[in-house]
């Protein structure tokens, strides 16, 4: 196996880049999940030697996922963390993959040229991809109806025009790790949140089974808790809240809110205000999903204030120490070994990857118990109260997961979907020209 530039890839690139990821002050966001590790060595170039000291079923999954290899003899002597010193971390000259970064324009275009190295198939088919940024989707849709562009995004409002392009395939798939989209509720002390029963009625306020039909146009399905109906952990008996107004205000009432003139009020008169976040500020399925929810709620006098925020922004307010939001709209994707998950529902992961705050020491003994089998039927059993405890607690108002599509020129050949999706025979497609 050889990398870009004809080096070969070895175990000391692996070794390396696991020294790497463990050292704290490099700021790995997911070394929590590698503690399971006691040794990690190279023991010649052909041979990684990894021991753990106790069984945990979800390690090899986790090491694929979290460890990429990186070039040691290119890496070595550059900072991991600032790339002002380190030109690799944003531009790479040398990867494994089958396409080698040529020149990045940021925010205009970036440019791929077929990796003559390439260890798993040998060169690509198709020689260079040109990926220009376009922020508007809509604009990048037309780019795509118009031949101007190869491929382009595809939203559930013109799928069903993309279906009947002539010179475009769309190719459709549910995916074995489905993306999935949550409104996060902040569970912070001081936060109206904080108390579960505003979460419950928050959730049954909101009419999960018309939003999903209304921005998604039936290319979604519901999602009830943290495993969708495509992991074989998956629990169809955890509560869903179905929508009903009733339940919503009994709930409210619980939390010290009642419905006066129109508006959510708490004892003091002071009506129920609520900020909901969403980024990027270019995603018209987010802001569709905040309208919506806004609607929702003003039916039941909440007042909610949606800020919409570019990328970089909206991750600094769900990272920040002191947030300034009740509810976010997130998506995370689903992942085939479902102790991954684990991450975003750790206390010790707050607030970078569990935004909400969210706290529950059975949850995190019950996936502690379901690491430490190879017994497929217990772990499922532990997953499944992971998702009914999960459930009860609402962190999260859980929305749908969605079906995925991708619309190509039909002068590419080759492209197969499975569960996996498109990507994963991405080097033996290739470019029929017309005559």
């Amino acid at each position: 196996m050889l990398w870009s530039d004809g080096v070969e890839i070895t175990a000391h690139d692996f070794e390396w880049t696991y020294n790497q990821v463990i050292k704290p002050e490099n700021g790995f966001p997911y070394l929590s999940q590698l503690d399971f590790i006691t040794s990690y060595k190279a023991l010649d170039d052909y041979t990684l030697e990894i021991k753990i000291d106790e069984v945990y079923a979800p390690a090899l999954g986790q090491m694929s996922g979290l460890i990429t290899p990186l070039p040691k003899h290119v890496w070595e002597k550059l900072d991991w963390n600032d790339p002002e010193k380190n030109p690799e971390i944003n531009s790479p000259s040398v990867v494994s993959g089958p396409y080698k970064l040529v020149e990045w324009k940021r925010d205009q275009y970036v440019i791929f040229e077929a990796n003559e190295n390439y260890w798993y198939h040998g060169r690509p088919n198709i020689d260079r991809y040109i990926i220009e940024i376009v922020p508007d989707q809509d604009v990048a849709y037309q780019k795509m109806k118009t031949g101007e562009s190869d491929t382009g995004p595809i939203t559930p409002e013109n799928l069903e025009e993309a279906r009947q392009l002539e010179n475009i395939t769309v190719y459709e798939w549910w995916p074995a790790a489905a993306v999935w989209s949550y409104i996060g509720l902040n569970m912070r002390e001081g936060f109206p949140t904080h108390d579960i029963n505003v979460r419950h009625g928050l959730n049954y306020a909101i009419d999960k089974e018309l939003l999903t039909d209304e921005v998604m146009l039936g290319q979604a399905k519901r999602l009830c808790s943290v495993y969708p109906e495509t992991s074989w952990v998956y629990n169809p008996d955890v509560p869903c809240y179905k929508y009903d107004r009733d339940k919503a205000l009994e709930a409210f009432a619980k939390a010290g809110y009642t419905l006066q003139d129109g508006k959510l009020v708490n004892e003091n008169g002071e009506q129920l205000k609520l900020r909901l976040l969403y980024g990027p500020n270019t995603s018209k399925t987010r802001e569709l999903i905040a309208v919506t929810v806004q609607d929702f709620l003003s039916q039941i006098g909440i007042e909610v204030e949606i800020q919409a925020l570019e990328w970089a922004s909206f991750l600094e307010a769900l990272d920040a120490e002191e947030p300034e939001w009740d509810m976010y709209i997130g998506a995370w994707r689903a992942t085939i070994e479902p102790h991954i998950m684990y991450t975003i529902w750790a206390e010790e992961n707050i607030p970078q990857l569990n935004s909400v705050a969210y706290i529950n020491k059975d949850v995190e003994k019950l996936f502690e118990e379901a690491g430490a089998t190879y017994d497929t039927e217990f772990r499922k059993a532990k997953y499944q109260e992971i998702q009914r405890i999960i459930a009860e607690d609402a962190p999260y108002v859980f929305l749908f997961y969605q079906k995925r599509w991708s619309g190509q020129n039909n002068r590419i050949k080759g492209i197969i979907p499975t569960a996996l999706g498109i990507g994963w025979n991405q080097e033996d497609w290739y470019i029929e020209e017309t005559q």
